[in-house]
Formats: C-alpha cells, sequence, structure tokens
C-alpha cells in the first residue's frame, strides 16, 4: 500500500526552502524555487537535493558509502530469502533474564528484541492521535510497529537509502503511514507540523550532526517531543545534549542502556552471521552498525568509550 500525502494535513515540503510541493503526475514541484523532485517508481517522493554547494564534498562521498552500505544489506536479505522478515536494523535490547528465556510483556519472534528496544524508546511517550515523523526509518519496522501497537495519526518514514524506502512502501498495509527519500540534514518537511519526531541509531552516520539537530526542532510543534536513541561517542553524547539544550529543548528522559544493547547484540550474533555472513562478509560496515560483537564499535562500548541512551526531548512551548 502507498497512501498519499498529506493524510491529514501534514505536507511534503521543498528541501531546499521548506515550502510545501505541489504533486504533479510524476514529480513534487516548488512552486517557489521551481525545483522539481521526481516520484521514485511512479509513487514515492524522491525529496533530496540534486546539487548543494553549501556541503563539502567529502560530506556528499559520505552519504553515498551509506547508500551503498545499506542497498548491499537489501540486497543480500532478498539473495538469502529473509527479507520480508526482516524489517528492523537495529542492537536490539534485553534484560539479564533472556539469556535464560526470561519473560516480557511482548511474544518472541524474529524481530522480538527490536520491537523491544522500541517499547523501552517510547516508554513514556503519548503517540495516541499524534503526527509522528521517523528519520531514517530504514526497512519500516518502527513505522509498522507505531501503526500496529500505538495509535499515531500519522505516520511518515524517511530514509535516505532509495533500496530502504522502496521495501517500505511495497510492504506498507497502514493507511496512516507514508514514506519518502529524504536527507535528515536537509528535512523536506515544513516547519512546525511534528508532534513527535523518532530518530534511532542513525545519527552517527550523519556528517553534520548538529544540521540534523537543527532540523528536529524546525519541524517539531513547540511542546513536541524528539525522541533520539543512538550508539555515540560518549564525549560525542555530552556535546550533542548541550547543543540540544542551547537549541531550546527540555531534557525530560536521559538513559542509558548500553548493557542491555550489549547483551541483545550478544543474544542475536548467531543468529546474524548465519542468516547473512556469507553474503555480506564477516567484515561488513553493516556489522559495525549493528554492533555485531568483535566489531570496534562493540569493544568500545564495552569499554565505556560509546554509550547508548535515550533521549526525551521537549521543545520548549
Amino acid at each position: 500500500m502507498s497512501s498519499a500525502w498529506p493524510i491529514t494535513g501534514m505536507n511534503w515540503a521543498c528541501p531546499r526552502c521548506k515550502l510545501t510541493l505541489k504533486k504533479k503526475a510524476a514529480s513534487f514541484d516548488c512552486t517557489s524555487c521551481g525545483a522539481s523532485y521526481p516520484l521514485q517508481g511512479g509513487s514515492i517522493p524522491h525529496l533530496l537535493l540534486e546539487s548543494n554547494a553549501q556541503e563539502p564534498v567529502e560530506h556528499k562521498v559520505q552519504k553515498v558509502a551509506v547508500k551503498e552500505m545499506f542497498t548491499s544489506f537489501n540486497q543480500a536479505l532478498e539473495e538469502n530469502g529473509v527479507s520480508r522478515f526482516s524489517t528492523f536494523i537495529n542492537w536490539g535490547y534485553a534484560e539479564s533474564s533472556d539469556e535464560n528465556g526470561g519473560a516480557s510483556s511482548l511474544p518472541r519472534g524474529v524481530n522480538h528484541q527490536s520491537l523491544r528496544l522500541l517499547q523501552e524508546i517510547l516508554n513514556g511517550v503519548d503517540v495516541q492521535g499524534k503526527d509522528v515523523l521517523e528519520i531514517a526509518c530504514g526497512r519500516g519496522g518502527n513505522v509498522r510497529a507505531l501503526c500496529k501497537s500505538y495509535g499515531p495519526r500519522t505516520v511518515a518514514g524517511l530514509d535516505l537509502t532509495e533500496a530502504n524506502i522502496a521495501f517500505c512502501a511495497a510492504s506498507n498495509r497502514y493507511e496512516q503511514a507514508t514514506f519518502c527519500v529524504g536527507d535528515a540534514e536537509e528535512l523536506p518537511i515544513p516547519d512546525a507540523c511534528c508532534d513527535i519526531v523518532l530518530n534511532i541509531e542513525s545519527s552517527d552516520l550523519y556528517p553534520r550532526i548538529n544540521r540534523f539537530y537543527d532540523e528536529v526542532f524546525r519541524v517539531l510543534k513547540a511542546g513536541g517531543v524528539f525522541v533520539y536513541a543512538d550508539d555515540l561517542d560518549a564525549n560525542k553524547f555530552e556535546e550533542g545534549e548541550r547543543y540540544l539544550l542551547e537549541l531550546g529543548f527540555e531534557v525530560s528522559l536521559s538513559r542509558d542502556i548500553s548493557e542491555h544493547v550489549l547483551l541483545a547484540s550478544d543474544l542475536a550474533r548467531g543468529s546474524r552471521l548465519a542468516a547473512l555472513g556469507d553474503t555480506l562478509g564477516k567484515e561488513s560496515a553493516v556489522w559495525e552498525t549493528m554492533g555485531v560483537p568483535g566489531t570496534p564499535i562493540y569493544d568500545d562500548m564495552r569499554a565505556g568509550k560509546r554509550r547508548y541512551k535515550i533521549l526525551h526531548l521537549a521543545k520548549k512551548a
């Protein structure tokens, strides 16, 4: 299912001038700056700036590398016949009791730990009836879970990788969900139109992370909530939190769950390598991103150099 947008009044916008776009047969066009954005596959908005003179070449190269990494991941899932089951790309969350099959409030399944992570991240956040934007939605697992269990009015999923968004759109079953190809540093969203912005395990891949924070603040309504979870260098987290406070956010939750995601990674290691190791190769950058045991990111978190934190930040009314 590919839902039309806007569903309730939240529109896509020109990533350059941030004004509402006009939909045509094969594109979204900006009546202000004249930019035109194609519809991928005839229906998915492809809202990336073709050229950005202010962006350094090395940043563009970094973004291309990210897209290539996740495109390869999608291809590996297809080749191994597990694509339709693999809707999450994250560390997961586990309690010590899970090592012995302990009980939790979620049914066990292939995505159990990833769903548990989302549950922990959203704990205390009222999603019912809200307009939600997920930046870096990956393969749509969080969007699907939000629509199924949390009762949002609308959910928009945005991702830089075309293959991710193509999968999301093709597998979407919810009328309140829609997807677009977009850049976290140049959000194709108008000012002050989101109740909740969700971002999980992706901001460390952004060349200009402060630009991303600026964009989140811009698109949130007054009183809106930035739900943010990531694994970052400990110093980078401290710098980011200071910047977010200076922007005008108030922190309502700051929780370190490093031990829980490390345990989840330990428990999932065998199944992940068995499913994809031969196709992706043991040195794949995807393993690094997902924190597979033995990768530098995993080792740094185990040593305390990196932390995995959940932040809830409210935009001051």
